[in-house]
């Protein structure tokens, strides 16, 4: 299968960036809904939404420099701010954005894991969507196969001329099924706080741990072989099963 005849070209970074713009505001706009729908505060969503956004923005970008430092290398200080060169790095987005909101929570005595509850299912929403966003434009791609589902990629950013795994279908099949699973046990999981995204937030790096074996994006490679993204993988999961094993109502 071979994607240059859907026309992305060099435009297929944009057209990522697009897609994933598009995801965010569909997530965001499900999880409103879900929060009206079950009489959570809408005062304190919209007045501190955007103080979770710039944590997750500052932490994202900072986690994409210490991944890539050629990127402040080559332009200085003010790379910091060149969101376009290097993008956001999505564990650094999630861990500044919750990070953020419990400090929120806590201030204004909300019940932390009740609201990352709510917002589990809008989350997942926006994962598929990203995941659909990777496998169309070549964002995301993976080693090279001979496996007749492989997919060739002939635009910019994507360095592999042969047929590669179609690592972000791999995880979008994945995730619908972790999607599924959620969508059954919403309700039911809603009478122990934090149950729900403790669970999800296993799956969630768990797969992505496994994908990342398929994955063709240059990295950094800790002791030449594992890839950076798999040591932070196995490290939310053991805080995750910690956190699990104890009451997740002190937080």
């Amino acid at each position: 299968m071979n994607f240059s005849q859907l026309g992305f070209g060099f435009f297929a970074l944009e057209i990522y960036g697009m897609l994933l713009s598009f995801a965010f505001v569909v997530s965001v706009w499900h999880y409103y809904r879900t929060l009206q729908k079950k009489n959570f505060s809408i005062d304190f969503f919209l007045r501190n939404f955007g103080k979770w956004l710039m944590g997750g923005i500052v932490v994202g970008r900072l986690f994409s420099l210490f991944l890539d430092p050629t990127i402040f290398l080559r332009n200085g200080i003010t790379s910091f701010f060149e969101f376009w060169d290097g993008r956001i790095n999505f564990i650094g987005l999630l861990i500044g954005f919750l990070g953020m909101m419990l400090w929120n929570s806590r201030k204004f005595k909300m019940d932390f894991l009740r609201w990352i509850d709510a917002g589990v299912v809008s989350f997942f929403i926006g994962v598929l969507i990203v995941d659909i966003a990777g496998f169309l434009t070549g964002a995301v791609y993976g080693r090279e196969t001979i496996m007749p589902w492989g997919v060739q990629y002939e635009t910019f950013g994507v360095d592999i001329l042969m047929p590669t795994h179609p690592v972000a279908l791999y995880a979008f099949l994945a995730h619908c099924l972790v999607f599924n699973w959620i969508r059954k046990h919403f309700t039911s999981y809603e009478r122990t706080a934090g149950r729900l995204s403790i669970k999800a937030g296993m799956f969630l790096f768990g797969i992505d741990f496994f994908m990342q074996f398929f994955r063709g994006n240059p990295t950094l490679l800790v002791f030449g072989a594992v890839r950076i993204e798999q040591i932070f993988d196995i490290v939310i999961l053991a805080l995750l099963f910690f956190v699990g094993q104890r009451k997740v109502a002190k937080f």
